[in-house]
């Protein structure tokens, strides 16, 4: 049974997906963290060469916009741009002038107008090609004048009441956008309003798959979810539930804290008896995979790849629970046949399905590393949750 907890307190929404009780997936929005899908009217402050330009837009350290055409752009312009990227503790936000709104079933944009795109994974699945073919035609029927669209993999079977519903949905909030752009003075956000801070998110995590979910927050949150999720999935309307607080925490309620620590563990362990390491740097993360007291097999080949593969699964679960994303770097153990290589790339190939960002892999090396390049979108769940030591600095080491 898949359950989607949201649990509002204060400045602070914490978004869990269990899976049989089990920690999948963990977010952790504050009012000055995330800022994924916020579409701001920010100050130009410097633009630079070849087209690039810092924007203020209120966070304290500005953002990064790289532009189609720079042409007419003065510093100290306003400007409306959507974050895509959250800043890090080195880099601003990246912002885009191009903004999207996203749905459950489509991604609403302007440029360019009148393009319909459809993700690709519905053309890989059976029927592919003839379900691409259909969405695309009802998409473009429906689209109002001047806009695109992209037709996300959630809209497999979708009907056209669905689909219309959600258009008309995205393109209202678009029009009140560039309406409300016309009298807003920087810094200004425009997208969500304060009462659906939460909302962007669960257009991701609220899936044909979810069997209920568990809210705990003020009346007005309450009914903003309940409504928001009410008009993403018609279906789980009556598995909506209210979170009684005289039970404890939500997240109290069902033993999360051992398993959000564990997330921030270095080791992880494997069913076998292996275990993989995971290495967080300012460069990329690193992963070495280990046999520890594996005993599958007395053929050490089959233990080899046993616990590669059984790794595969492990990595796939933290990269997405944790948040990790840019370059990520596997050192699997090192196997000398090609089928077995083989065998591991298409496991793990297979597991990568499962992450929403679709992380790009590339083959194995002959020394067994694997390189993938997921794109980096929100803010690792270890940057949330711990600071650096104060007295090695985040080192790990201390002076004798």
């Amino acid at each position: 049974m898949k359950t989607l907890l949201i649990e509002q307190t204060g400045d602070t929404t914490r978004t869990a997906v269990m899976q049989d009780g089990r920690l999948r997936e963990l977010y952790i929005d504050k009012t000055d963290t995330s800022r994924i899908g916020q579409v701001i009217v920010g100050r130009i402050k410097t633009i630079m060469p070849g087209q690039f330009a810092f924007i203020d837009i209120g966070s304290g350290k500005n953002a990064f916009a790289n532009f189609k055409t720079g042409h007419g752009l003065k510093a100290g312009q306003p400007l409306l741009v959507q974050v895509q990227k959250d800043a890090t503790s080195s880099k601003g936000a990246y912002v885009s002038q191009d903004i999207q709104l996203k749905g459950r079933l489509v991604i609403l944009h302007k440029h360019p107008p009148g393009e319909v795109g459809v993700s690709h994974k519905i053309a890989d699945k059976a029927d592919g090609e003839q379900e691409s073919r259909r969405l695309k035609k009802l998409v473009r029927e429906l689209l109002p004048k001047g806009y695109g669209a992209i037709v996300r993999t959630n809209a497999q079977g979708a009907d056209k009441e669905a689909l219309a519903a959600e258009i008309t949905k995205l393109h209202t909030a678009y029009e009140d956008i560039l309406q409300r752009e016309q009298y807003a003075m920087p810094v200004a956000k425009l997208y969500p309003l304060a009462s659906d801070e939460a909302l962007p998110l669960l257009a991701d995590l609220v899936l044909a798959d979810v069997d209920e979910v568990y809210i705990s927050a003020t009346d007005e949150g309450f009914a903003a979810i309940q409504g928001h999720i009410g008009q993403l999935a018609p279906g789980l309307s009556g598995r909506i539930f209210r979170h009684n607080p005289d039970d404890g925490r939500l997240f109290d309620t069902r033993s999360l804290k051992k398993q959000i620590r564990a997330a921030l563990e270095k080791m992880v362990p494997l069913p076998c008896g292996g275990f993989i390491t995971i290495e967080e740097t300012e460069a990329c993360v690193v992963v070495d995979v280990n046999t520890g007291n594996n005993v599958h097999s007395h053929d050490y080949r089959d233990t080899i790849l046993h616990t590669n593969i059984q790794a595969a699964a492990a990595i796939f679960d933290q990269i997405i629970l944790r948040n990790l994303s840019g370059i990520i770097i596997v050192d699997f153990i090192d196997m000398s046949k090609q089928e077995d290589k083989a065998a591991l790339m298409a496991a793990l190939r297979a597991e990568a399905k499962r992450d929403r960002a679709n992380p790009e892999i590339f083959d194995i090396s002959p020394l067994g590393i694997v390189q993938m390049a997921r794109p980096k979108r929100r803010v690792p769940l270890s940057q949330l949750l711990e600071t650096n030591c104060p007295h090695c600095g985040g080192k790990g080491r201390v002076k004798v």
